[in-house]
C-alpha cells in the first residue's frame, strides 16, 4: 500500500503543477488588465485546476490511505497531508464548483476594475486616499470616505450569496460552516487563535485608547472639528487600519518624496544579502486603469517565476508596502529546489506574512532611514523617537483593526442573514473606538476586499505580526548579536536556511520552533509594541 501512496503523490504532482501554473498566469493577466475575456479565461483555468481536487474517486482512495500514511517517511507523510487537505473543501458537485469559481472571479474583477464616483468623475483608491491624506475640509473628507465604500454596495449581495453557498457545501462535509472548515484545513486551532486575540484585546485596549485620544485631538484640531464623535473620515485610511502620515506629528513622507522606491527596496534586501533584481524585472508596480488597485505577490509555478503587483507612490505607505510584498517574494524565491512541488511553498500563510511584515516595518526604523533612506545621522536621530512612536501606533491601530475584521468575519459566516451593517459598526466602535456615522445603514464592510477575495485569511496577518516580532528578537539576540538588522548579511543567511528552505516540510509552529527555539509566543510582540 505504501508503494501505491507514493505513486499517487508522484502522479498528483505531475498532473497539478502545469494546471497550477496556468491558473496563476491567468490570474496575473486579469489583475494587470481586467476584462471579460480574461475573466472567462481565469474561470476556465481555475475550474480545470480545482477539478483535480474535486475527484471523488481520488478522495475515497486518499481517505482509505489515511492511517497507512502515518507510517510514511517524513517528507512523503507531509505531502500526503497537504494533498488530502486540498481535496477536502473541493468535494462538491462539478456544477457547484463551477458556480463558485464564476462568482469568485466576478467579484475579484469587480474590485479590480471598480472606480468610485467622486466629484463628477471617477476616482481610484489612490486618489481617494490622497484626499483622506491631505484634505483639511471635513465635508470633502467625508465625501471621499463615502465614495470609497461604493464598491461595497455593488459587492455585498454577490458576496452574501457566495457565502451561503460556501456554508452549504461545508456543512455537507461535516463542518459547522465554511469559516471553521478553513481554519481546520489551515492547521489553525480556532479556539486557540481567538483566545490569543482575546488576550491581545485586553493587553492593548488601554494603550490604544491613550494613543488614539491624542491622535483624535490632533486631527480634530487640524480639521476644525468640535463635535465629540470620532467619525471614520477623520483618518487617512478608509478603514482606520494605518497611522496617518500627516496631522499627528512629523510625517515620514518627506523622506520618500521624489525618491526611487524600487531602488530603496532593492538596497534594503541587498543589505541583508538577498538579491531581488530578477523579482523587480517581473514586477508590475505602477497604477493604471483596469489594473488591480491593491498589492500582492504571486508564486506562479514554484519554479522561480515570482511576481509582485503594486501601485506605488513616493510616500512612506507605498515604501512599506514594497518592502512587505518583496518579503513575500524572497520567501518564494529562495525555496529549496530539492523539495517536491507540494512542499516548495511557505510553511503557512502566516509565516510568509511574518517575513513580509518584518521587512515592511523597516521604513519606520531609524537605522533603516539612515542606512537605506540616506538621512543624516542628525536627521535620523531627530526622527528616531517619532519614527518609533509612529511604528508603535501603527501596530496598535492595525491590531485593533484586525480584531474588528476577524471577529466580524467569523460572525458573518456563522449567520450571514443577521443585520451585518449594524454588526460591522458595533465591532468598529468596540475595537477601534470609531464613531458610526449617524443613521448609516449600508454594507460598508463589503468594501474590504479581503472579505470577498481572501476568505478566512485575515487572522494570518495578526499571527504573522506576532511571529515577526519573535523572529526579530531571535535575530537580534542570536544571529547579529546586536540591535542592527539592516546591513547584516547574516540576516539573509539565517532567513534562507531556517525559514525559507524548509518550505512546507514542517507545520508552521514546528518550523518556528526549529528557527527560534520556541513555539509562537505573543509576549515578544507585546513587549515590543504594547
Amino acid at each position: 500500500m505504501t508503494k501505491d501512496i507514493l505513486s499517487f503523490i508522484k502522479e498528483h504532482e505531475a498532473k497539478v503543477a502545469p494546471l497550477y501554473k496556468d491558473y496563476n498566469l491567468r490570474f496575473w493577466d486579469l489583475s494587470t488588465d481586467g476584462n471579460e475575456r480574461r475573466e472567462r479565461a481565469l474561470v476556465e483555468s481555475k475550474e480545470r485546476y480545482l477539478k483535480v481536487y474535486s475527484n471523488k474517486d481520488d478522495f475515497r482512495q486518499l481517505r482509505a490511505w489515511r492511517t497507512e500514511a502515518d507510517r510514511l517517511p517524513e517528507i512523503e507523510a507531509r505531502q500526503f497531508k497537504l494533498i488530502y487537505d486540498s481535496y477536502v473543501p473541493n468535494q462538491i458537485e462539478d456544477d457547484v464548483l463551477l458556480d463558485i469559481v464564476e462568482r469568485e472571479t466576478e467579484i475579484e474583477n469587480l474590485f479590480n476594475t471598480f472606480r468610485a464616483n467622486f466629484e463628477n468623475g471617477k476616482a481610484s483608491d489612490n486618489e481617494l486616499r490622497d484626499v483622506l491624506q491631505n484634505e483639511t475640509n471635513i465635508d470633502r473628507r467625508r465625501a471621499a470616505w463615502e465614495a470609497g465604500k461604493q464598491v461595497g454596495h455593488a459587492v455585498a449581495p454577490k458576496l452574501l450569496e457566495l457565502i451561503r453557498i460556501r456554508n452549504r457545501e461545508a456543512r455537507k462535509l461535516g463542518y459547522a460552516d465554511y469559516y471553521s472548515m478553513m481554519f481546520e484545513l489551515q492547521e489553525l486551532d480556532e479556539n486557540y487563535v481567538f483566545s490569543v486575540f482575546a488576550r491581545l484585546d485586553d493587553l492593548s485596549r488601554d494603550a490604544f485608547s491613550r494613543m488614539k485620544s491624542r491622535l483624535d485631538a490632533a486631527l480634530k484640531s487640524r480639521y476644525g472639528v468640535t463635535e465629540p464623535q470620532n467619525h471614520p473620515w477623520l483618518y487617512a485610511d478608509p478603514f482606520f487600519q494605518e497611522f496617518p502620515a500627516v496631522g499627528a506629528g512629523e510625517s515620514l513622507d518627506a523622506v520618500f518624496k521624489g525618491r526611487n522606491i524600487e531602488a530603496l527596496t532593492r538596497a534594503h534586501y541587498e543589505s541583508i544579502g538577498l538579491n531581488i533584481d530578477d523579482l523587480l524585472r517581473t514586477a508590475d508596480l505602477h497604477e493604471r486603469d483596469g489594473k488591480s488597485q491593491h498589492a500582492f505577490c504571486l508564486d506562479v509555478d514554484h519554479e522561480g517565476d515570482v511576481r509582485v503587483l503594486c501601485n506605488i507612490r513616493d510616500n512612506e505607505r507605498w515604501t512599506s508596502t514594497m518592502l512587505h510584498e518583496f518579503g513575500h517574494a524572497i520567501y518564494d524565491k529562495y525555496h529549496d529546489e530539492q523539495l517536491p512541488f507540494v512542499l516548495r511553498t511557505p510553511a503557512h500563510i502566516l509565516t510568509t506574512e511574518a517575513i513580509a511584515m518584518l521587512n515592511g516595518r523597516m521604513s519606520k526604523n531609524p537605522e533603516w532611514l539612515m542606512k537605506i533612506g540616506g538621512l543624516s545621522t542628525a536627521d535620523a536621530q531627530r526622527l528616531s523617537a517619532s519614527a518609533f512612536r509612529t511604528l508603535r501606533s501603527e501596530m496598535l491601530i492595525f491590531l485593533r483593526w484586525a480584531l474588528t475584521l476577524v471577529r466580524f468575519e467569523r460572525e458573518l459566516y456563522r449567520n450571514p442573514d443577521q443585520n451585518l451593517n449594524r454588526l460591522w459598526w458595533e465591532y468598529v466602535e468596540r475595537y477601534q473606538m470609531v464613531s458610526p456615522p449617524e443613521g448609516r445603514d449600508l454594507p460598508d464592510w463589503a468594501s474590504k476586499t479581503h472579505l470577498a477575495t481572501s476568505p478566512a485569511y485575515y487572522q494570518n496577518y495578526v499571527l504573522g505580526e506576532l511571529m515577526a516580532s519573535q523572529l526579530l528578537g531571535y535575530i537580534h539576540r542570536n544571529v547579529v548579536k546586536s540591535e542592527s538588522y539592516v546591513g547584516n548579511l547574516e540576516v539573509g543567511t539565517y532567513l534562507v536556511e531556517k525559514v525559507f528552505k524548509p518550505g512546507a516540510r514542517y507545520g508552521w509552529n514546528e518550523m518556528l520552533r526549529r528557527a527560534t527555539g520556541e513555539a509562537l509566543d505573543p509576549s515578544h510582540f507585546v513587549r515590543q509594541f504594547v
